[in-house]
């Protein structure tokens, strides 16, 4: 029984040492283009973001990076009880996390706002492998906004680009208990 014991103790050990190494940093960047069929189109799509293969238990905080060119500069009345919005709202999973009004028409660089995402919410959503992010445009900034908002974001700009960058740590793996437990006639003697 010693010698199983033993035997068990360096099977764990060894384990451990490979999950420390089989963490992995998960680090992946989306672009879309909210204005496809420039120059027919005149108002921005939401664009979508598909990140496949993330590690489904995260060991902390994650962040989730946009970065945006385009028609994004101005938020306010819009008369007849409307509000009238150029800001992007960010939705993970189907649950909002924000949003932001980048503030400028057409800029020359990125407009850039990140995100921090917790380990519980990227554990939440990372359950089925993947994670998919909308962006949305023209979104209400404030909940009294919510219903009265209509999308500004139009498509004038010579460069309109959405990119997402999710990064976090985390694993895919866990332990082979049930065969450790089995091998070393441990738990239950059924």
């Amino acid at each position: 029984m010693k010698k199983k014991a033993i035997i068990l103790v360096g099977i764990l050990i060894v384990s451990s040492i490979f999950m420390i190494s089989a963490g992995a940093n998960y680090n992946k960047t989306i672009s879309q283009n909210q204005c496809p069929r420039v120059p027919s189109q005149n108002d921005a799509d939401d664009t979508f973001f598909v990140f496949t293969d993330v590690p489904i238990r995260p060991i902390g905080d994650g962040t989730l990076t946009v970065k945006v060119k385009g028609d994004y500069c101005c938020y306010g009345g819009g008369g007849e009880g409307r509000v009238f919005s150029e800001a992007i709202g960010v939705v993970v999973e189907g649950t909002s996390i924000g949003a932001w009004l980048p503030g400028q028409d057409c800029p020359l660089d990125f407009l850039t706002h990140t995100f921090i995402v917790t380990q519980s919410q990227l554990r939440e959503w990372a359950r089925d492998g993947k994670i998919e992010v909308k962006l949305i445009q023209g979104a209400a900034l404030y909940p009294e906004d919510e219903g009265i908002v209509y999308s500004e974001v139009n498509c004038f700009c010579d460069t309109n680009i959405n990119i997402v960058t999710l990064e976090y740590s985390g694993t895919n793996n866990s332990l082979p208990m049930n065969w450790i437990m089995k091998k070393f006639g441990l738990g239950n003697k059924e």
